[in-house]
């Protein structure tokens, strides 16, 4: 009899935690760091705020598929 997977439950509530944020909920966590603050408040200046957050999330997305960054 094949065993079953079964996933972890304290994994399973990060998983949910984070696919229940909003768009905007990552912004502004995202945006608690100093860097990524300043650029959005300059991107903010420069055009939409919309446009500002659409391309935070953009970066993110493609910084998702690179895979894991080993720290420095």
């Amino acid at each position: 009899m094949p065993a079953t997977q079964q996933t972890n439950p304290t994994k399973a509530a990060i998983e949910a935690a984070v696919l229940d944020l909003t768009d905007d909920e990552l912004v502004k966590a995202l945006r608690r760091f100093p860097a990524i603050k300043d650029a959005v408040q300059a991107r903010e200046a420069y055009a939409w705020p919309a446009e500002a957050r659409r391309n935070l999330m953009e970066a993110l997305a493609r910084r998702l598929e690179r895979g894991r960054v080993p720290a420095t």
